[in-house]
């Protein structure tokens, strides 16, 4: 057991302890799972420790239905979303117990919202306005799959391609499975020995992929190569250009556009304009293939149209028009007044916000 701060970091950590109030009332019970609602609650009773037990959890996903439905996103489509997390959080954790399912029961669960998510476009921007950590392994798992289907429509591949990718997408972490939680869940900076466990994730997902009922070799290299970089600095076999599959390059920017997007125990996300600037810079300096790339940010920046967001002043404002040689820096409307962003270089989109 041990004490942590009230703060973003507490999601997902388990209270060892009864806690009250300096009046004496229950606030929480022992073994509470902590969510972000939780964490206002602390910090409104101005309790700014905790004592917390050593054994961590991802949430139980309760924060991310919430939101989802605060945010006003379609009814139906929320239900299908977090009842794929739920079973993507059980499937997951029941491997170590009774070894890996069979590829037809991970597609049972992603098919669904893979084609609501297609659908409706209006869950696919909720995605990235959630806030916390809660559920983010299994969350991620979903959001690349839905990534990876995108992109791979967006470059009309066929439907059988299409589907291919969603599943690739969905199972390329699953040797996470088989990272200790004290390394996964870890709300600090890795050491080099830890990082060195971590990126054991991608050999485990090949050979859990490899020995699953259905499984296939492609499949199973998606898992494995879905870090490495076309200039050779990614992991675990620094492979170069063609050597690596085009599936898991696209794999590799759905991946990284999410981790970007999304709160983690140990950073806050940024927004998708930032990420995909970001993108597109490691595209330019040849670690990403441009051509996926320039096909997915143009994408995303489209679909964000109307949407507000945050400057990086602190500023609120909102989406009006993308242009087409730089999408990631569209124009914006802040308080009556228009910015065009490719003129204003000091001001970036930080955050979205509905």
């Amino acid at each position: 057991m041990s004490f942590a701060p009230v703060n973003s970091s507490l999601v997902g950590r388990v209270l060892s302890s009864d806690l009250h109030t300096k009046n004496g009332i229950l606030l929480l019970p022992q073994e509470t799972v902590i969510t972000a609602t939780h964490v206002q609650i602390l910090q409104n009773q101005r309790i700014f420790e905790v004592e917390v037990m050593d054994i961590l959890s991802e949430g139980t996903g309760e924060q991310i239905s919430s939101q989802l439905a605060e945010l006003g996103s379609d009814a139906d489509s929320v239900a299908v979303y977090v009842n794929a997390l739920d079973k993507t959080r059980e499937m997951f954790e029941q491997i170590s117990d009774r070894g890996t399912p069979c590829l037809d029961e991970f597609s049972t669960i992603f098919c669904d919202v893979a084609g609501q998510a297609m659908k409706q476009k209006g869950l696919f921007r909720s995605l990235y306005l959630l806030e916390g950590a809660d559920s983010y392994t299994y969350r991620h798992s979903l959001n690349v799959g839905i990534l990876c289907s995108l992109i791979a429509s967006l470059l009309k591949w066929d439907p059988e391609r299409v589907s291919f990718m969603g599943t690739a997408g969905f199972l390329h972490d699953l040797g996470k499975m088989k990272v200790p939680k004290e390394i996964l869940l870890k709300p600090g900076k890795l050491s080099d020995e830890e990082f060195k466990i971590m990126r054991m994730h991608t050999v485990y997902g090949y050979e859990m992929i490899k020995q699953m009922e259905g499984g296939t070799e492609e499949l199973a290299l998606c898992a494995l190569l879905h870090h490495e970089r076309l200039d050779g600095s990614g992991y675990p076999e620094q492979r170069k250009g063609d050597e690596i599959p085009v599936e898991c390059q696209i794999l590799a920017v759905a991946d990284m556009f999410d981790a970007i997007c999304s709160d983690r125990v140990y950073k806050d996300r940024t927004s998708p304009f930032e990420a995909a600037q970001f993108l597109w810079k490691e595209a330019c300096d040849g670690s990403l293939n441009i051509e996926i790339v320039a096909q997915f940010v143009r994408y995303i920046a489209l679909l964000y149209v109307g949407a507000k967001a945050r400057l990086c002043t602190g500023e609120e404002v909102e989406v009006i028009l993308i242009n087409q040689d730089e999408p990631m820096r569209p124009l914006v409307r802040r308080s009556g007044e228009f910015l065009d962003l490719r003129h204003e270089r000091k001001l970036t989109i930080e955050k979205m916000i509905g």
